[in-house]
């Protein structure tokens, strides 16, 4: 076998700056995607380690460099993808990528795999013709304020080298490229991505009578994928993390994973998720602590903030990526701000997706009742525990906000 707020391809691109200066071709889920659980109460729960990050899974981690044919000794430099994603061609619509040695033939037979991320293995099983032996591995990862998981498929293995229930690293070695069982095609890898969990490891939907359309919401094009997500940040693995809820009026604060003690919290007075400036909605995604200062803050608004300000990096990639979209800002400032954001720092404040978002205590004390709907978009807590709450935050910590 050689989903609509936000365009895939900006958001992807987006993410990627902090290793390119131009935009690549690349793609993401969009960010209203289905996800493993947005509950607030099991966010950081997993059964294995998140991923950190994509790589490829033959050759280096970027898909180059160099094998040695294990049948002559000769070295040839590189790889390709014979088969594209969503390529139509004799067997239907093919739902992942076909990867080759660039010295063609079996000069790829019994080179590396390599799991593309952390996860656990789902299935490892030889399943006869066509398929031969195959691995399923599932991986958990963070995307701003979303969990999410995939399934990552690789087929036509010669070894499997790992078995259902394994834990496994990001490049850790799974198993070496084969060849399907009745050698109708040269040895090679069939990678898969998956954002349907439902499929059976086997499942081919031009066999189903399923359209390229049905192939693009089920799958996901690995290439594009892996090069927008070379790196993630792990909410578990930040030394101070907050993490507040929109819902319930909650926040948590966690050191080192361990949660230390939860606050009562109130909102912006609009009702929806920010997007524009004076919308006095609430953010929602994955942000970064960039100013703090307390005592008399300066301005005409100064006393509502209790004495304390903690500001954060709104607006962020995804922010960026949908005002790109929807044409609020130019494709250089997109850049500007997803560059900034994945290096902590403070991003744009003056554009029309707003900025000076943060949390603050209150110029009075507050009910916990009622829609606690306060402030001009920040996150507001009691003025008896922002200053508890401040010195316990240092400049750089996650903010996550559902």
């Amino acid at each position: 076998m050689n989903s609509t707020h936000i365009s895939l391809l900006t958001i992807a691109s987006l993410l990627f700056l902090a290793c390119s200066d131009s935009l690549p071709e690349t793609q993401s889920l969009k960010d209203d995607a289905p996800t493993v659980s947005d509950l607030f109460d099991t966010y950081l729960e997993t059964d294995f380690p998140p991923a950190n990050g994509f790589d490829f899974p033959i050759g280096d981690p970027n898909a180059e460099g160099s094998y040695r044919d294990k049948a002559t000794g000769k070295e040839y430099t590189g790889w390709y993808i014979a088969t594209t994603f969503a390529e139509e061609y004799k067997l239907g619509i093919h739902p992942g990528e076909d990867w080759n040695g660039r010295g063609g033939g079996a000069t790829d037979l019994g080179q590396p795999v390599r799991s593309v991320a952390n996860g656990r293995v789902v299935t490892a099983k030889d399943f006869g013709r066509l398929w031969g032996k195959v691995i399923l591995i599932e991986h958990i990862y963070y995307e701003n304020h979303h969990k999410r998981t995939i399934q990552s498929l690789y087929a036509h293995l010669k070894a499997i080298e790992v078995k259902p229930g394994d834990v496994v690293k990001r490049r850790q070695r799974i198993g070496t490229i084969g060849q399907d069982p009745d050698k109708l095609y040269a040895p090679h890898l069939h990678l898969e991505l998956r954002n349907d969990l439902s499929l059976s490891p086997t499942y081919w939907p031009s066999s189903d009578g399923k359209n390229v359309a049905w192939v693009k919401k089920h799958y996901i094009p690995p290439s594009k994928f892996i090069r927008a997500h070379r790196k993630l940040f792990v909410p578990q693995e930040e030394k101070v993390l907050l993490l507040v809820d929109n819902e319930s009026y909650r926040m948590k604060l966690f050191k080192e994973n361990k949660l230390v003690k939860e606050y009562d919290v109130s909102f912006g007075q609009g009702t929806g998720r920010k997007r524009v400036e004076g919308d006095n909605n609430t953010p929602k995604g994955m942000y970064f602590v960039v100013e703090k200062e307390k005592g008399d803050i300066p301005g005409k608004y100064g006393a509502y903030f209790g004495g304390h300000w903690i500001k954060i990096n709104y607006p962020n990639a995804f922010d960026a990526a949908w005002g790109r979209e929807e044409g609020k800002i130019s494709k250089a400032v997109a850049n500007e701000i997803a560059a900034a954001w994945r290096a902590r720092k403070l991003t744009p404040q003056k554009t029309n997706l707003g900025g000076g978002i943060g949390l603050h205590g209150w110029i009075r004390e507050w009910k916990n009742d009622g829609a606690r709907r306060l402030s001009w978009g920040c996150v507001v807590l009691h003025n008896r525990d922002i200053g508890k709450v401040y010195p316990m935050v240092p400049m750089g910590s996650m903010v996550v906000l559902m």
